[in-house]
């Protein structure tokens, strides 16, 4: 029983390092550029659209394991 637990606590901590270890890294300025685009033509005619680009392009962003963005700004700076 306590190499089930022994070995449960490692594949948890080896999943943990994984995903920290993809946060560190960026993702492309190409891949968000085409996130974004996406992301614009699809909160077309939406009431609060940078709200809508910026939870698109964040979920993207999770989706592929980056960091999100805190704002629209920081989206546009980035892809500058």
């Amino acid at each position: 029983m306590k190499y089930l637990v022994l070995l449960a606590l490692c594949f948890a901590n080896i999943a943990y390092a994984d995903e920290a270890q993809s946060y560190e890294e960026k993702p492309s300025v190409e891949f968000v550029k085409d996130s974004f685009n996406y992301c614009v033509d699809y909160a077309e005619g939406e009431e609060n659209a940078d709200a809508v680009i910026l939870e698109c392009v964040n979920f993207d962003m999770e989706s592929s394991g980056f960091k999100k963005f805190a704002s629209m700004s920081e989206i546009k700076a980035f892809i500058k």
